[in-house]
């Protein structure tokens, strides 16, 4: 039901007038003022209305009442309009009054449709509304007659449609209303007050916003400052995504792309099908739908190493199956057996090679449907060197920022994991904007090997080419520069991430417990604070290891590295996934890098390569941020 707050400040609006009366020039006697003063004012509107969702709404501050799916902002960008002397005036002159200017914005990821009512309201000594014309831009001229009336759901008082509009997805509008004393006012009109207050009137459009069958619900998600759009394979150029049109397929390989626009982009009001300005993005993203795999690690993680490399797996696609509902523990089927997901170290709850299991990372957020990766290696803004990226600041707010995320950019290096933490953090909180966790890294890392990512059937996999560039430049591979550096993309075509094979060691929010009783945690010489550890769902936890590295029978199903064995021992561990580097966390370097650095030998570089660290700050290594909105999409 469409409710709006009742708590604002009522505009009011007062009207006086004493005509003298002459028998000869009757239409004359309405113009004429005599020794009484005129005022009309109008202020802000009081609420807004909502009437498609038909939920509550919750004042979330002066002008603002949002909802889960709509929100539409409105803002005065005159000053009120302020009529002295008022008489009855003709249209020709009531149409260059000052006119009162506002402006409405639509935040959210739907279109609206809206009316622009105004609602008289009654008390002694009211004008009759009929006195009263109305314009907004440059329409024609609305006079409030029983014509004009209409309702809304929740209002009491008469109500008058005076302007109605459309505003697309995060764009805005300005309108101009005018607002005069009729020529056809009569002498009903003296000395009366006019009180009114404006409604904005909002529905969702109903149209449809395009999804593919086969994520059976999981698509992407967009809110906040995110901008659907859609990358020329060839060029790299920018276009917004008409959401109601195809714009990403999973089944082709082609990912769901977003950016988040500078501050002076935001002000461009960009169009569907718009090409965007490079200049105006500050971060790119790619959706990763939520999904199930089928167990496929014979042991489970639960052995050591071999001297002997194993390099069969490599060829093999992992087995995925998109959607939003959680798998069970349920064996009924045999065909296809599910287990409910432990996300526990070192457990297999009642998992076994061959179940079906929903992926862990999609199941720390309610209501998660995916989240949104940063499609490379989160850079510096403003660096303009390898030097300059290196930075080892405290973020500890929004709005101080110097985060971009885009290709040719400096990585931003030599951070401690505490300020990789705040810095992804705080970076877009009304999105859950947080450190990538090493279960969301195994998500990324398990699409990729599927036939979704660089598996061209369930038998042929390639490995993702390292970033080798020595600058830590991001979005290359061993030669190229994005758009052209494909062989470093996960999917083969620039719709999806890069620089997740070499660039940089990579920060994961994984933390270790200190003793095998869970009380504390080994944080190592760089210290998580209480509050950050508080933070239970932007982390993964681990049991506890006071010995060497090669304990991956502590992993969580799921991240990408106890099943990634058998395990080769040579100089270093190396997995049996492109021989990728494989040393887990221990008491005296409890957190976790994903992704190797620039080297391009199979101790380093690769999607599926993870190291361990102090957590100190350290110039081979960067961080990764992942945004998770969970509001639904009507």
């Amino acid at each position: 039901m469409k409710k709006k707050n009742k708590n604002l400040p009522t505009l009011e609006s007062s009207l006086g007038g004493g005509y003298l009366e002459s028998r000869k020039k009757p239409r004359l006697e309405k113009r004429i003022i005599t020794s009484i003063v005129s005022i009309l004012i109008l202020v802000l509107i009081i609420g807004i209305s909502y009437s498609y969702i038909r939920k509550d709404t919750k004042q979330q501050s002066t002008n603002v009442t949002q909802t889960n799916c709509i929100n539409v902002e409105l803002e005065d960008v005159t000053n009120a309009i302020v009529l002295k002397n008022a008489y009855p005036m003709e249209d020709s002159k009531g149409e260059t009054t000052e006119p009162y200017t506002f402006k409405l914005t639509n935040t959210c990821n739907v279109g609206v449709n809206y009316n622009i009512d105004l609602e008289i309201i009654q008390e002694e000594n009211a004008m009759s509304a009929k006195n009263i014309a109305t314009k907004i831009d440059e329409n024609d001229k609305v006079v409030l007659l029983e014509s004009t009336k209409t309702t809304v759901e929740g209002e009491e008082g008469d109500i008058y449609k005076i302007g109605s509009g459309t505003l697309d997805p995060h764009t805005s509008v300005e309108h101009s209303l005018r607002l005069w004393l009729d020529i056809n006012a009569g002498n009903d009109a003296q000395n009366k007050t006019f009180k009114s207050k404006i409604i904005i009137d909002a529905l969702q459009n109903q149209v449809a916003v395009y999804s593919e069958p086969i994520l059976h619900g999981a698509d992407p998600i967009i809110d906040g400052d995110l901008i659907p759009v859609k990358i020329n394979p060839e060029t790299g150029i920018v276009t917004k995504a008409n959401m109601e049109e195809e714009w990403y397929s999973y089944e082709r390989r082609e990912w769901a792309n977003a950016i988040i626009l500078t501050e002076s982009g935001k002000e461009k009001n960009y169009q569907n099908n718009a090409e965007i300005d490079e200049d105006d993005i500050e971060s790119y993203f790619v959706w990763i739908p939520k999904y199930s795999y089928k167990l496929f690690d014979e042991n489970m993680g639960k052995y050591t190493s071999t001297t002997v490399a194993d390099e069969t797996k490599q060829n093999k696609a992992i087995e995925i199956e998109f959607g939003i509902v959680d798998t069970k523990n349920d064996e009924s089927n045999e065909n296809h057996k599910e287990c409910a997901s432990p996300n526990e170290s070192g457990v297999d709850g009642h998992c076994h090679v061959g179940d079906w299991m929903t992926h862990p990372a999609f199941m720390a957020f309610e209501g998660s449907k995916g989240f949104w990766i940063g499609k490379f290696e989160t850079g510096y803004k403003d660096a303009n060197s390898t030097a300059t990226a290196q930075k080892n600041e405290t973020t500890t707010g929004e709005g101080n920022s110097k985060v971009i995320i885009k290709p040719n950019a400096y990585s931003w290096r030599n951070i401690t994991v505490k300020n990789a933490f705040d810095a992804s953090y705080y970076y877009k909180r009304n999105l859950d904007s947080h450190l990538i966790k090493n279960t969301e890294w195994g998500a990324v890392a398990y699409l990729t090997q599927s036939i979704y990512g660089r598996c061209t059937s369930s038998t042929t996999c390639t490995e993702t080419i390292v970033n080798s560039r020595r600058d830590y430049l991001t979005g290359y591979d061993d030669e190229q520069a994005y758009p052209q550096s494909i062989d470093a993309s996960i999917t083969l075509n620039n719709s999806g991430v890069f620089d997740m094979s070499g660039g940089a060691f990579e920060f994961v929010a994984a933390v270790m417990y200190s003793s095998n009783d869970k009380s504390s945690y080994a944080i190592g010489s760089s210290q998580l604070d209480t509050n950050t550890l508080n933070k239970i769902q932007y982390f993964d936890r681990y049991n506890y290891n006071s010995g060497n590295y090669q304990h991956w029978e502590r992993r969580i199903l799921g991240d990408a590295t106890g099943e990634l064995g058998p395990f080769h021992v040579s100089t270093h561990n190396l997995s049996a996934y492109f021989n990728d580097y494989a040393n887990f966390l221990a008491a005296s370097a409890p957190f976790i890098g994903r992704g190797g650095f620039y080297t391009n030998d199979s101790a380093n570089g690769g999607i599926f390569s993870f190291g361990i660290f102090v957590g100190t700050y350290d110039p081979y290594v960067s961080f990764r941020i992942v945004l998770t909105p969970t509001n639904e999409v009507a």
